[in-house]
């Protein structure tokens, strides 16, 4: 039904269970038990539904625009904005889909559990928190590549924006969030290490 709609997060997700169902079948439970992470971490393959995408798109270019508008404004540019359009200079930019963030936001969610999974699983308030952090880690990353952009636009010209550049910072994204990643891991074993401490 899920194909003949055309509904893929469904034609997807129903493969975990089949999966998980046929592990169960052919080896027991045992092996269930082994192999549930990775079943499970299937789900990320699963392609969100357009109207999950749809609602959060939008949000996060509007949150996206004000914070680039507002940072870039306080610092004397003579930028202003128009919903998800900035007007920087002679220039006029739009804020596109993929620069929402969204996609990163998928992408480095998915990172994020395997990394709590594989180094953090035995520490859950640690591992919980790392995950919290997750999203507003990739927000700011995305952020500061908005910035990035737009600056590129107002310095070289719009030209700039595409081609070699626009693909260093989609890299550049991902570094950075993966880097505050690694920082903000550090900084909860620093926190959690001093609470235990005055406890003790």
């Amino acid at each position: 039904m899920a194909r003949n709609q055309d509904v893929w997060f469904l034609e997807v997700l129903s493969e975990i269970p089949v999966i998980a169902g046929t592990v169960l079948l052919l080896a027991g439970w045992r092996l269930l038990r082994i192999l549930a992470f990775p079943i499970g971490f299937l789900i990320f393959s699963a392609p969100a539904p357009g109207w999950m995408v749809d609602a959060a798109t939008i949000p996060l270019k509007v949150f996206i625009s004000d914070s680039v508008t507002q940072l870039l404004y306080t610092a004397g540019y003579p930028i202003a904005q128009n919903g998800v359009v900035i007007l920087i200079g002679p220039y006029q930019l739009l804020v596109q889909d993929a620069c929402s963030g969204l996609n990163s936001i998928f992408v480095l969610s998915a990172l994020g559990v395997f990394y709590v999974y594989a180094f953090r699983w035995d520490e859950k308030i640690r591992a919980f928190a790392l995950l919290l952090l997750i999203i507003p880690i990739t927000v700011f990353a995305n952020f500061m590549r908005v910035t990035s952009l737009v600056l590129i636009a107002y310095y070289g010209g719009v030209d700039r924006m595409e081609g070699p550049l626009h693909d260093l910072t989609g890299v550049l994204l991902f570094v950075v969030a993966v880097v505050l990643m690694f920082l903000s891991d550090a900084g909860l074993s620093v926190l959690l290490r001093i609470f235990r401490g005055k406890r003790a």
